[in-house]
C-alpha cells in the first residue's frame, strides 16, 4: 500500500464530491501534518489545478483564509496558457 503524500491528501479532500471539501490554514496543518500550506497549494496550482482562496469573516470579526477547488473561467485558462501554465483535468 502506497503512503500518500500530505500534498495529495489536501488534493484528495479538495476533490472530494460529498461532505467537506474546503479547509482553512489551521484545518490543514491538524488534519495533514503540513507548517506551511500557502506553499503546498502553490505547488498545486503549478502543477495546474484551480485552487481558490476565499477570506471569511468570523463571528468574533478576525478573517480567516478557506481553500476550494473550482472551474477556471475561459479567460483565466488563456491567462495561464499564455504565461506558461498547463492544466489538469
Amino acid at each position: 500500500m502506497t503512503k500518500l503524500s500530505a500534498k495529495q491528501k489536501m488534493l484528495n479532500a479538495l476533490k472530494k464530491k460529498e461532505g467537506y471539501n474546503t479547509f482553512t490554514v489551521k484545518q490543514a496543518q491538524r488534519r495533514f501534518g503540513i507548517k506551511n500550506v500557502s506553499a503546498r497549494i502553490d505547488e498545486l496550482r503549478q502543477e495546474g489545478h484551480c485552487i481558490y482562496t476565499n477570506t471569511k469573516v468570523r463571528g468574533d470579526g478576525s478573517k480567516v483564509a478557506v481553500y476550494r477547488i473550482g472551474t477556471p473561467t475561459k479567460a483565466m485558462v488563456r491567462a495561464a496558457l499564455r504565461s506558461g501554465y498547463s492544466f489538469t483535468a
